[in-house]
């Protein structure tokens, strides 16, 4: 199987006839403290299926890890590869949504995509964390202003 898209969204579906609608890619996540949880992001993998797979059962899995490679979440499912119709290369769309995920710190993390054991892909996800801003009084202007 060939890797076609992969990447991660505020929100993804697949309408009727196949079409894949995806809004809001995105590859940074801002945070003003840690751990830091995401109330939602959806994972989105379209892979295209090669010669002598049509019919077969595979298994998909996507990770994601932190930058010293240790694993946050793993979620695998089976695909069965579709014959082709009409001519065209038969397609495998996985839709992924993640709720209420924990970020444990700010740093490089990475989603990576196989098809067996096989790797396919990967998507770099940076986590930055950003100064909580203190409320100030406004300042009146000096006289004569």
């Amino acid at each position: 199987m060939e890797l076609l898209t992969f990447l991660v969204a505020d929100y993804a579906n697949v309408a009727e006839g196949g079409k894949l609608n995806v809004m809001g890619i995105f590859s940074n996540i801002f945070a003003t403290n840690f751990p830091a949880r995401h109330p939602s992001m959806f994972i989105v993998a379209k892979l295209g299926a090669d010669l002598g797979e049509y019919g077969d059962q595979r298994t998909l899995t996507i990770k994601l890890m932190d930058a010293d490679g240790h694993e946050i979440m793993r979620f695998e499912r089976p695909i069965i590869i579709p014959q082709p119709e009409g001519g065209h290369r038969p397609e495998v769309t996985a839709i992924l949504q993640i709720n209420d995920i924990v970020f444990p710190y700010a740093g490089r993390y990475q989603f990576s995509l196989q098809i067996d054991k096989d790797l396919k892909g990967a998507y770099p996800l940076d986590i930055t964390q950003i100064p909580v801003v203190q409320n100030q009084e406004p300042t009146s202007p000096a006289k004569g202003e």
